[in-house]
């Protein structure tokens, strides 16, 4: 199993954990995630794959991963701005074919219903997009007025992060 290190609230490092430990003890580790937006201005999202850890068979943000072990090429506190850049570029590689530049949107510490150390990244592409089969079974492209009545379908599957950043991107003018 894969190593991930469990930071504390100041993203200082604290020991390596498995990820089935880190989920099952919601212990506040490293993620990346990745707006992709297209040229027509829609955000892309993908349906996670039914065998998935969390929130399985749920929408979700266009593209997220943990920061693991082999991701650090120092110490594991060592250059994050590059640790997370070089993350997200290979997560957006790896779950849907995408290789375009990164812009930084943000970094957002652990709250009450998120136990991760996030940095936010957007990329704007018109595909194409290669699906990484064992991690997403399916993508879409919604504009603002159709995300904002998933929002309020309560029969909707989305995740917490699809919710949370993709308001944040709305509200702060970020799509």
């Amino acid at each position: 199993e894969e190593k991930i290190a469990v930071v504390d609230e100041a993203n200082r490092f604290i020991r390596w954990e498995g990820r089935r430990a880190i989920h099952e003890q919601r212990l506040v580790h490293r993620s990346v995630y990745i707006l992709v937006l297209n040229s027509k201005d829609q955000l892309l999202i993908q349906l996670r794959h039914r065998d998935k850890q969390t929130f399985p068979h749920h929408w979700d943000i266009s593209c997220a991963g943990h920061i693991c072990a082999e991701d650090y090429s120092g110490g594991p506190d060592d250059d994050l701005d590059e640790v997370y850049r070089l993350t997200a570029t290979r997560e957006l590689s790896e779950e849907l074919g995408i290789s375009e530049p990164l812009r930084r949107l943000g970094h957002f510490g652990p709250t009450s219903s998120h136990y991760e150390q996030i940095r936010l990244f957007q990329v704007h592409s018109d595909g194409p997009i290669t699906l990484q089969d064992s991690e997403v079974e399916a993508v879409r492209w919604v504009e603002r007025a159709q995300f904002k009545a998933l929002l309020d379908d309560p029969e909707a599957r989305l995740t917490g992060s699809l919710r949370r950043f993709g308001v944040w991107a709305l509200d702060n003018g970020c799509w």
